[in-house]
């Protein structure tokens, strides 16, 4: 049984569909051979977009900020991996996906998070406390 994965993270645009130079910027993460691709809601411009580097060239301020936001998303994902890799969960494309956006199964909305403080102020503190302590949920 194979214990190691294959991990790649690759940043590119379409040309094709560019307005005004401008297009959007994705990434694909790979795992396994198996791909999830992300848009990043950045765009760059495709005069000065380098394929082989995955970056924008040049020292233009937008291209300065791209890159270093390319760093930032290129960094987030591999500690994603390294989470899944540390836990010694199964490593899926999709699961480092989910998790980068905040829409895996492990997030908690605002409101669990309100009934879970009730639930436990409820067990420790005396009822006249509770009254000044709990949050209402409507």
């Amino acid at each position: 049984m194979r214990t190691t994965n294959t991990f790649s993270i690759l940043f590119w645009i379409t040309p094709s569909r560019d307005k005004n130079h401008l297009t959007t910027v994705f990434t694909r993460i790979t795992v396994d051979g198996k791909r999830a691709t992300i848009s990043l809601k950045a765009k760059a411009d495709i005069r000065f977009w380098d394929n082989d580097k995955q970056r924008a060239k040049g020292s233009r301020e937008a291209s300065r900020r791209l890159n270093l936001y390319l760093d930032q998303v290129h960094s987030q994902l591999v500690q994603c991996y390294q989470e899944l890799r540390f836990k010694k969960q199964l490593i899926t494309s999709k699961l480092i996906k989910e998790i980068y956006l905040g829409t895996d199964d492990n997030s908690i909305t605002l409101l669990e998070l309100i009934k879970y403080h009730n639930i436990k102020i409820s067990n420790t503190l005396a009822e006249v406390s509770i009254r000044n302590f709990r949050q209402v949920t409507q």
